[in-house]
């Protein structure tokens, strides 16, 4: 009788190599990076959500500054590197915007904005020299957004806006940004096909079940812009992002009411009551503005904050501040004087086209978390590897993921 061409194998052996296969396809991932944003991915839905008179994601946000404060720098910014004293000069001019400005009745705590908008410009700064190591952070969001979907539908978490995927994320508008800009930037972390087109599919069914009609624009825009972006020069750049504005527009115009939207009339309404009274607060805004915390409007004795992020960023700073911030967002993230460049930036691009689209109707978009890791993604592509930093095994590995210093 020949020889068997099949021997037992212990189940030790099996799970103990299909671990090394999974680890092998993952790749290193740093540990605190991965818990604590997560943690801050999932601050909004917390158990507790205050410690004393503190947030708890500010508090998390706080701790993911103060572990980076200790560690060692990767990247040089070349180049890039007036962005650190442009953000500091932004933020002192808009905190002086809000010390000399006369408060109204209910504005938010300007100090308080303005100590988070610290700590995310921290956070995004640590994030592209390479302190805070990026890949095992946005693992780290991801993984809390994949969780938080059979959590939400278990109603283990929250649900607070009936029956929209909201959970751990807290917020109905959070979680279409989270899920659109977040389920982009998680490209950068994963090296094959399959992985790629796992990602987008679960990104675009979480996207859709958040019920945001503009994430689920903003995400498949995204995906359009990597898609065709590398195969187009400059100025056919400039046509796709036209064509992308024209057709977000159209959508949001003539087809927000359609199919499973079929139902909004009522929140629609009160979505144009609140945009029309914000506009009022823009045209009577002044060219400096009119300090943190004033975008809001009053209406049937209950605050509303502003739904369209730019408009927020010129009632609080002007347009100086407006300015700045949609020139940081377009220029470090999108890219649109540049041609042809390496494959990893057109992923950065393509979450920075979903960013500005979110801004549009997501209320405080720009400034934010994800904004912050969004604008650090794109900042540590684009930075150089430091001529003194060690190569080492871990290190080798995780270069094979990254791609920077194009300019």
């Amino acid at each position: 009788m020949s020889e068997s061409r099949f021997s037992v194998v212990p189940i030790s052996t099996l799970v103990k190599d299909g671990a090394g296969h999974v680890a092998s396809s993952i790749g290193s991932i740093r540990i605190p990076e991965f818990v604590l944003f997560g943690l801050l991915m999932a601050g909004g839905g917390l158990p507790i959500s205050m410690l004393g008179p503190i947030p708890v994601g500010h508090l998390i946000l706080g701790l993911i500054c103060a572990y980076g404060g200790f560690q060692r720098p990767t990247r040089d910014f070349g180049k890039f590197q007036l962005i650190v004293p442009a953000l500091v000069l932004a933020l002192f001019y808009v905190g002086m915007v809000s010390l000399f400005a006369d408060p109204s009745a209910f504005a938010a705590e300007w100090q308080e904005r303005l100590l988070r908008m610290s700590a995310v410009t921290v956070m995004m700064l640590f994030l592209a020299s390479g302190r805070l190591e990026l890949r095992s952070a946005l693992l780290g969001c991801f993984v809390v957004l994949v969780v938080n979907v059979p959590l939400f539908y278990a109603g283990l978490v929250p649900d607070t806006y009936g029956g929209y995927l909201t959970g751990l994320i807290g917020d109905k508008n959070a979680a279409g940004l989270a899920y659109a800009v977040v389920g982009l930037l998680a490209l950068m972390a994963v090296r094959s096909r399959g992985a790629v087109a796992t990602i987008v599919a679960f990104s675009l069914a979480a996207t859709w079940l958040t019920g945001s009609r503009t994430s689920i624009a903003a995400f498949s825009a995204g995906v359009a812009w990597i898609v065709l972006a590398p195969r187009l020069p400059m100025v056919g750049k400039w046509v796709l992002g036209a064509v992308i504005a024209f057709t977000v527009n159209l959508l949001a115009e003539d087809y927000s009411q359609i199919g499973v939207f079929s139902d909004r009339e009522g929140s629609d309404l009160l979505r144009q009551r609140i945009d029309a009274a914000s506009l009022e607060r823009v045209e009577e805004t002044g060219f400096f503005g009119q300090g943190l915390g004033e975008a809001y409007v009053v209406l049937d004795d209950r605050t509303w904050f502003f739904h369209n992020s730019y408009w927020s960023a010129l009632v609080e700073g002007g347009w100086p501040w407006v300015i700045f911030l949609v020139a940081v967002s377009v220029l470090i993230m999108v890219r649109p004087f540049k041609g042809q460049v390496p494959s990893r930036q057109y992923l950065a691009q393509g979450a920075g086209v979903a960013v500005l689209i979110c801004a549009t109707r997501l209320g405080e978009v720009l400034y934010t978390n994800v904004w912050g890791i969004a604008v650090g993604a794109a900042l540590f592509l684009l930075s150089a590897k430091r001529a003194d930093e060690p190569l080492d095994a871990s290190t080798q590995q995780a270069s094979t993921v990254r791609e920077g210093g194009g300019s």
